[in-house]
């Protein structure tokens, strides 16, 4: 017989485990701690059921591991798919007034340039070029010239030709709205 405490081999008489201590006598009549190695890998006194409920068990595992790797993929899918989308949106020449000044953001599709535009090409000025990625589907994220980024929240009309951001990019407001007049 074997322990099932430490899996020793010992004589089937003994009454504890020479390697663990394991005392025998008392679990030796439920066969607990016990395996005789005349016997299959089933406990003593386990009913047969219980190998076809572990395969059952393990098949129910399965399913549901796959199932949670299926969703998984959808969210990656459709996150991807809605980056994609943004992105797509956002790639445009957006304009906002100012008094007697344009201000504009012109998005292509890694950097987005801030500039003001007077009428007078040598006073339009580029206050800014800045790194951009989608990473969500309303989602992206600007690098700064000082090397830090933030995530910003933006939000299109039904048209796409209008486009708010929050917080705002080029002032401290909470938000700012661009327009699409092309």
């Amino acid at each position: 017989m074997f322990c099932l405490k430490c899996g020793e081999a010992i004589p089937d008489e003994s009454k504890s485990c020479p390697k663990c201590g394991a005392d025998l006598t008392e679990t030796a009549n439920d066969e607990q701690f016990v395996v005789y190695a005349s016997q299959n890998t089933e406990m003593p006194n386990e009913p047969a059921t219980t190998n076809v409920a572990r395969k059952g068990l393990s098949k129910k595992l399965i399913a549901v591991l796959a199932a949670v790797v299926c969703v998984i993929g959808i969210f990656v899918a459709v996150t991807e798919t809605g980056k994609a989308n943004l992105k797509k949106d956002l790639v445009k020449t957006w304009y906002a007034s100012g008094d007697s000044i344009v201000k504009v953001l012109d998005i292509s599709d890694d950097e987005a340039e801030y500039r003001l535009e007077t009428g007078y090409s040598w006073m339009d000025t580029t206050l800014g070029t800045y790194e951009w990625k989608a990473v969500g589907k309303n989602k992206i994220e600007m690098k700064r010239s000082s090397g830090s980024s933030e995530t910003y929240t933006v939000e299109l009309n039904d048209d796409k030709d209008v486009l708010t951001i929050s917080p705002a990019i080029t002032s401290l407001d909470s938000s700012e709205t661009w327009y699409d007049i092309d």
